[in-house]
């Protein structure tokens, strides 16, 4: 495998976010209204997309675990390619969000992440910081997580 990670335009990691995350749904379910000013990085395998996540500024809005940062980033839309899941594509995709994230200002990064896949977050450093819930468009639980980013 040589695999090549680097920013991406919202087009080109489009159809692995929705062929990962939304299956059966419309294509719609895979375009955030902060994409145009989001960062976006993608991982290729030769010229195959296998990860992808975006990275944009939102407050974090605090919870009994996390006080409210309004200066934090959001992680959305982190896809693996199901056949390359396991590999380290998506720790690597992560590692350039969270860059990201840090070369923006940001103090921490915050996603609701599937808790399905609270094991990888955690083995990268994040910690859950709320109660589960039913995210309104995936109908899957999910849990806040957010990890500090150190100034570069």
């Amino acid at each position: 495998m040589t695999l090549v990670v680097r920013r991406a335009a919202a087009e080109e990691i489009f159809p692995l976010r929705h062929a990962v995350l939304r299956p059966g749904r419309p294509v719609s379910y895979s375009v955030y209204s902060e994409d145009e000013g989001a960062v976006h990085v993608g991982a290729w395998d030769d010229d195959m997309l296998v990860g992808c996540a975006t990275v944009f500024p939102q407050a974090w809005p605090g919870s009994d675990q996390a006080p409210a940062e309004p200066h934090a980033w959001r992680l959305r839309g982190m896809a693996v390619d199901p056949s390359q899941q396991g590999t380290g594509v998506g720790r690597l995709v992560l590692a350039q969000g969270v860059v990201a994230a840090r070369d923006g200002g940001a103090p921490l990064l915050w996603a609701n992440a599937r808790t399905s896949a609270l094991g990888f977050y955690e083995r990268m450093g994040w910690r859950v910081v709320g109660d589960e819930f039913i995210a309104s468009d995936s109908n899957l639980p999910h849990k806040p997580m957010l990890i500090a980013i150190s100034p570069g």
